[in-house]
């Protein structure tokens, strides 16, 4: 990874960096060396590119009606940020592609659902679905950054820097969707049900997006890591089974999501990325 250049948005409280990995090579059983626990975030990163730019368009579409200068300000690194996921999360889908696990057709669905709901709900309901996915993505940011055991499992270099980069970006601009959505009128109950309608989607979008990389990596079929799997995210202490009450907070009247405090973890991770 080269050094960063972080460009701040005229006074937005977090930067825009500009990253570029070096994804040649990278070893696609890249948690714990096993197929199902690392093809659950190759499924993750299938939607990243088209998904982050349907935030993009919900957030960009209802600039003209706010008028706080400082959420603006936010807004724009916002946009930033995302438009630098999709692009690492793109090359890191391509190199992939190379090692013979393609993700594109996902990518495809998805840009497909994204203008076809650009053009259905209003900007208010974009937003609420833009909020509910970035709680997600913060809440998962959280728990990866302060578990010290998946930072371990974590096996290749290049992609252990591109998820906790991620991370950190996600819990740095965790609360844009949510204020902008707030700004322009919209509604607890608008947050509540984009909320529910994502939560229902999440596992059998990311479960049909893994079952098909193990498909092509020729393991499908391999039932001991399945199980590894399982166990690792939904067992006792899975990580994905730890975020549930974290996750639940999005329905409390009062959250927001700035609520969560992530200094230490933050600071942390600057510093092992190099970043500012």
């Amino acid at each position: 990874m080269r050094t960063p250049v972080s460009i701040h948005q005229k006074g937005s409280s977090f930067p825009v960096r500009r990253m570029d990995f070096d994804f040649s090579n990278i070893n696609r059983h890249f948690v714990n060396n096993d197929p199902a626990s690392s093809h659950v975030w190759t499924a993750f990163q299938a939607y990243f590119p088209e998904g982050e730019q349907f935030f993009v368009d919900a957030v960009r579409d209802a600039k003209k009606w706010v008028k706080d200068e400082a959420l603006l300000r936010e807004i724009s690194a916002f946009i930033g940020q995302e438009a630098m996921h999709g692009k690492e999360h793109l090359q890191a889908n391509a190199e992939l592609k190379h090692q013979g696990i393609n993700v594109n057709g996902w990518d495809a669905r998805t840009r497909w659902a994204r203008k076809r709901l650009n053009r259905l709900l209003s900007v208010e309901d974009r937003l609420a679905g833009t909020a509910a996915v970035e709680h997600y993505t913060a809440v998962i940011a959280e728990h990866i950054m302060k578990s010290e055991e998946f930072h371990t499992m974590i096996v290749d270099p290049t992609i252990k820097n591109l998820i906790y980069w991620h991370a950190m970006e996600e819990s740095e601009h965790r609360a844009v969707a949510f204020d902008t959505h707030k700004a322009v009128g919209g509604t607890y109950l608008q947050r509540a049900v984009a909320m529910t309608i994502v939560s229902i989607a999440i596992g059998p979008v990311v479960l049909a997006a893994t079952l098909s990389c193990m498909k092509q990596d020729g393991e499908l079929y391999n039932a001991k890591s399945w199980l590894k799997c399982a166990d690792l995210y939904l067992g006792r202490k899975g990580l994905f089974r730890k975020m549930i009450p974290d996750l639940l907070c999005f329905y409390k009247p009062g959250f927001h999501p700035m609520q969560t405090n992530m200094d230490a973890s933050m600071k942390l991770w600057k510093e092992r990325l190099s970043l500012v």
